[in-house]
């Protein structure tokens, strides 16, 4: 008895699996890390409040006067370094941070900058 239709060909397991492979790997090379919503407000000696965040490990944004500044990681030998928008902000720990500007061309602040305290 023949049948009234003829099954499709069955595709082979990679055939099948490669296009899912390939989009959880796209997906993976999109993700977002979102951004830490838990700020770190800072009281600088000069009378400035900075409001920090991290939303990854190689970035920082610093909130100044209401104005945001995107800041990126640099080498440092202690503590880590951000620099970005013409600012370097030090850390060390999550409490005590360093806010100097940096001057055209500079990678390191030869400015004194400021100290700031976050609680």
């Amino acid at each position: 008895m023949a049948l009234p239709f003829s099954p499709a060909p069955k595709e082979p397991a990679m055939t099948r699996t490669l296009p899912a492979v390939a989009l959880a790997l796209l997906l993976a090379g999109c993700h977002a890390t979102a951004p830490d919503s838990a700020a770190i407000t800072y009281a600088c000696d000069d009378g400035r409040h900075v409001q920090a965040s991290y939303p990854d490990t190689d970035h920082a944004t610093l909130v100044i006067d209401g104005q945001s500044h995107p800041l990126h990681l640099a080498v440092a030998a202690s503590g880590a370094r951000y620099v970005g928008d013409n600012l370097q902000w030090w850390t060390k720990g999550m409490h005590e941070a360093w806010l100097a500007p940096l001057a055209a061309g500079e990678t390191v602040a030869s400015a004194p900058g400021v100290a700031c305290r976050g609680g």
